[in-house]
């Protein structure tokens, strides 16, 4: 599969996991909120969630335009390759700042 073909059929499950996200954190805020608002944890986490939607803006701005030019190369672009590696990095930050948040409330 190419990289357009594999994104395509991901982009939905993206998109519903995002929304998922959203509203359960959401939630959590608004059950929590003022022990959110004092936790260093849970502004460690926004600002790594602000950093990951950076990083997917930077990416779809620019090496992703020429998506249709890399999608069947054996090794897709460096750039590429650091927006996936920065990516993974910062959502497992996001994913263990959260859990850390959870244990110091």
């Amino acid at each position: 599969h190419t990289v357009s073909e594999t994104f395509a059929y991901v982009r939905n499950w993206m998109l519903a996991g995002f929304v998922v996200m959203f509203a359960t954190g959401a939630l959590l805020f608004w059950s929590q909120a003022l022990r959110c608002y004092v936790s260093s944890f849970f502004w460690i986490k926004m600002v790594l969630l602000v950093l990951a939607g950076l990083n997917v803006m930077v990416y779809h701005l620019t090496i992703d335009r020429t998506r249709n030019e890399w999608g069947t190369a054996m090794i897709p672009p460096m750039q590429a390759r650091i927006a996936g590696v920065v990516s993974i990095l910062l959502w497992v930050s996001v994913i263990a700042a959260g859990r850390i948040m959870a244990y110091t409330f």
